[in-house]
């Protein structure tokens, strides 16, 4: 599990191998360089009659270059939106699953609404398949939203259903052939969901084909909340995603009313009604980091460490893990320093600033993200930076989300530590040439398909090479076991 680890840790040199970086003037920032667009539109899929493209409109089936009812054309056709995702956590914090997407913003209605959703639905199952996301089921669920006449997509046939939650919502008339196509979707390993449920008595027969039930807590008050609850749970027991939940207050609120999971990014946003009081297990560390940074002698690391038996102990059992390749057992942290070296520790102490503390449902879920988005921020860089300017993509990654870990203002966290200009610039000014990089990895996230190709479009990277980068940093941050940091 930890060999990716530790071979990104040094980076894919010995690890003793020093990388003094060299800091390249700060381009323009990038809504200088292209205007951003409007803020995203969460589209609400809606469900309709199935539509063939050989009678639609050329206006309509010019929007988005691919056929319907599975038909494939070339694969670079099928890449050619942008794979977003959502983590779902659970009520520790786990994160259970991602939900992913291709957000547009939501077409008028009409028949070419209609026709828009399921070639966008096609478009987002042909991406999972592939880009093989499947990589991720192995502990995690990955949750598709499309429209029910989508459900009959040859996509679907072809996919393995293992590990994938279709959500949908059911149409307003007759269910029967609904009912059918689920039963045949569950047969295949697929498991199902509704979002925004209003219960009627047609949905007795598709209500136990369902594991979960999706609801947008924002639309009701606690009292008409806590009543669907209610209601939902009489009929099944249902996994409840509260979607979206985008504050700590309305977390607790869903938490009470016992909901079981929530998606949102609610907990990457610092909480100003906290204390900023920094632990001192994460005071340590990050006075290691500036030592690290600075290149200090190997005595004076040494001697950070011996005050915390907790850091020395982390610091042994990560480097006599299996995946260090290592012939025979480091005894001392002196020894273990020699051994990594300088840039693979600092790269172990950026992950141990998380991982410090006692976890909680947000740290952990805080974890897990800054993991992917610094790996994708590294993935979007390596081939457009210079070797001597790669190894700050990571940290810019990591750090972004550090106000949140620490919860004060960004320049407020970064005071303490000693990064170099190009890091501060693009944490604090979205300046420099780490800061296009940054910017796409926190699109992918929760921006709509047109604000990821606004800043695609300034870093040069296509879809193609977006998507991938993203699945694999996803598959990646599964692979890292964060207790052994």
């Amino acid at each position: 599990m930890l060999g990716k680890y530790f071979k990104f840790l040094s980076n894919g040199k010995p690890v003793h191998a020093r990388n003094d970086s060299v800091i390249a003037q700060a381009p323009p920032p990038i809504d200088r360089i292209v205007p951003l667009m409007e803020s995203p539109v969460f589209d609400r899929p809606e469900s309709g009659p199935v539509i063939d493209t050989a009678e639609a409109p050329a206006v309509v089936s010019n929007m988005l270059d691919i056929p319907t009812h599975g038909v494939r054309t070339q694969a670079s056709e099928l890449l050619n939106r942008f794979l977003g995702r959502q983590p779902i956590l659970d009520l520790g914090g786990e994160i259970v699953g991602y939900e992913m997407r291709i957000k547009k913003a939501a077409p008028p209605p009409g028949e070419g609404a209609q026709l828009l959703q399921q070639m966008v639905d096609e478009m987002l199952l042909s991406s999972m398949e592939d880009l093989n996301v499947q990589k991720l089921r192995g502990e995690k669920q990955i949750f598709a939203t499309i429209s029910a006449p989508s459900l009959d997509t040859g996509f679907l046939d072809r996919m393995q259903g293992a590990g994938i939650v279709l959500m949908f919502r059911p149409p307003d008339g007759p269910l029967d052939s609904v009912i059918a196509r689920c039963q045949e979707l569950r047969e295949a390993g697929y498991r199902l969901g509704l979002q925004q449920l209003q219960y009627r008595e047609a949905l007795d027969d598709l209500l136990p084909l369902v594991d979960y039930i999706r609801i947008d807590p924002a639309l009701l008050d606690a009292l008409q909340l806590g009543e669907l609850v209610v209601q939902i749970r009489s009929h099944g027991d249902f996994e409840l995603i509260a979607n979206p939940v985008e504050s700590e207050e309305l977390y607790a609120v869903c938490r009470k009313l016992k909901l079981n999971l929530f998606q949102g990014y609610f907990f990457a946003k610092p909480l100003p009604v906290r204390a900023t009081k920094v632990d001192s297990q994460r005071l340590r560390v990050m006075q290691l980091l500036n030592l690290t940074m600075n290149h200090a002698d190997m005595a004076e690391l040494e001697k950070q460490f011996k005050p915390d038996p907790v850091l020395s102990y982390k610091l042994l059992r990560f480097i006599n893990s299996p995946a260090t390749g290592l012939l025979q057992p480091v005894r001392s942290v002196s020894h273990a320093l020699v051994v990594l070296g300088y840039d693979p520790l600092y790269r172990w102490l950026t992950l141990l600033l998380f991982a410090s503390g006692q976890p909680d449902h947000r740290t952990l879920a805080l974890m897990k993200n800054a993991l992917v988005r610094a790996r994708l921020t590294e993935l979007l860089g390596q081939k457009k930076l210079k070797p001597k300017d790669q190894d700050g993509l990571f940290i810019t990654g990591i750090f972004s989300l550090l106000d949140a870990l620490l919860n004060m203002p960004m320049e407020t966290a970064l005071a303490s530590l000693k990064l170099p200009p190009a890091i501060e610039a693009a944490l604090t000014r979205r300046e420099g040439i780490y800061a296009p990089y940054l910017d796409l990895a926190i699109a992918c996230e929760e921006a709509e398909d047109q604000v990821i190709a606004t800043y695609a479009a300034v870093s040069e990277i296509s879809a193609e090479e977006i998507n991938l980068a993203h699945v694999q940093a996803l598959v990646w941050a599964e692979e890292v076991d964060l207790g052994k940091a």
